[in-house]
């Protein structure tokens, strides 16, 4: 079909870059319209990759058979992010609600799910306030409740969050951008032995009093900073390339204990077990998929205590893993533990 222009239009030019690849997240501008480019999407994912700027829901299926979402229920999704979840769920339930202390990247997933006809109320919130969330939407409890835990690809993609050791913008890696410390401010508070026990308690890491020593004397300001500390502190090249995408980079365990910190996960999934029986109405489910041994260990022992004081009646405590398909496309899922209870 032939489309006339006026002689001064201009077609608009894509952002040039040095090479034959872009490297750089605002040059990937075919990943960044997935929708115009479908072709270049599928074979990213094809490569065992995600698109820059989108999310792959981790254990979609494994989800949706622990939930069982049912056409009168309500359905509370306690982590917007890119809404991969919801988009299933809310297509076969009542009334979804939705909620993302990331106001950023919730605008988005909102106009991306309206723009497919999904209905949702979203509400900028930790899933520490939910009882004020449910006042808010007039209801004292819901009937299914999604907790994920990990943080969502497109903000360990952007560069000006911090949250990736693979980009070079400011150390930041709050969720909340609009309030609170950022990683760099936080490591220049702490003393150095509080920052060892949040890398060796939040991160596993192996070396926490070795990097907590090395971040007090030359504390870094960007994220480039920090995963160049991290390697030389490792002995390790500057420049370390992972072998493959399943490949755990020798700085991601760091950058996981600070955004943990930065972010006080510990004390919201905390708060949330705490209500969690609460907030569930008689027969109701809950799925919490975790990415964390601390994280584990807590969502286990309050769901086994929940079982053995009778305000679950079923579940899984022991928490199911995703399938060797789902890790292969999939990298980020690999650390993934999916547990499930239901109200009695």
């Amino acid at each position: 079909m032939y489309v006339h222009t006026m002689p001064d239009e201009k077609p608009p030019r894509r952002k040039r870059y040095a090479g034959t690849h872009p490297r750089r997240f605002e040059e990937r501008y075919k990943e960044l319209e997935a929708a115009r480019f479908p072709e270049q999407a599928a074979k990213i994912r094809a490569q065992g990759r995600t698109p820059a700027g989108t999310h792959v829901p981790v254990m979609l299926q494994e989800v949706l058979k622990a939930l069982e979402p049912h056409d009168w229920q309500t359905f509370l999704d306690c982590t917007l992010g890119f809404g991969g979840h919801t988009e299933a769920i809310a297509p076969r339930v009542a009334r979804t609600i939705a909620l993302d202390v990331d106001a950023e990247e919730q605008s988005r997933t909102v106009a991306r799910l309206q723009a497919r006809n999904v209905a949702i109320s979203a509400h900028h919130a930790n899933f520490a306030g939910i009882a004020k969330v449910l006042k808010a939407e007039n209801l004292q409890c819901v009937d299914l409740l999604l907790a994920d835990l990990g943080v969502s690809s497109m903000q360990l993609d952007r560069p000006e969050r911090g949250f990736s050791y693979k980009n070079s913008g400011p150390l930041d890696m709050r969720m909340d951008r609009s309030r609170g410390q950022t990683a760099a401010q936080l490591l220049e508070a702490l003393r150095e032995k509080e920052i060892a026990t949040i890398l060796r308690e939040l991160g596993d890491e192996s070396q926490a009093e070795k990097i907590a020593a090395a971040l007090k004397a030359e504390p870094p300001k960007s994220a480039n900073d920090l995963t160049v500390l991290v390697l030389r502190t490792k002995g390790m090249a500057p420049r370390h390339r992972q072998k493959s995408a399943a490949e755990t980079h020798p700085a991601a365990r760091v950058f996981q204990a600070l955004r943990m910190a930065v972010n006080k996960e510990t004390e919201n999934l905390e708060s949330l077990l705490r209500n969690l029986p609460y907030v569930l109405n008689e027969g109701g489910r809950a799925a919490i998929i975790t990415f964390h041994s601390g994280e584990e260990r807590r969502v286990r022992e309050a769901l086994c205590a929940g079982l053995a004081s009778g305000l679950y009646e079923k579940g899984d405590t022991e928490g199911a893993g995703p399938s060797r398909d789902e890790i292969y496309n999939n990298p980020r899922s690999r650390s993934a533990r999916l547990f499930w209870v239901q109200r009695v």
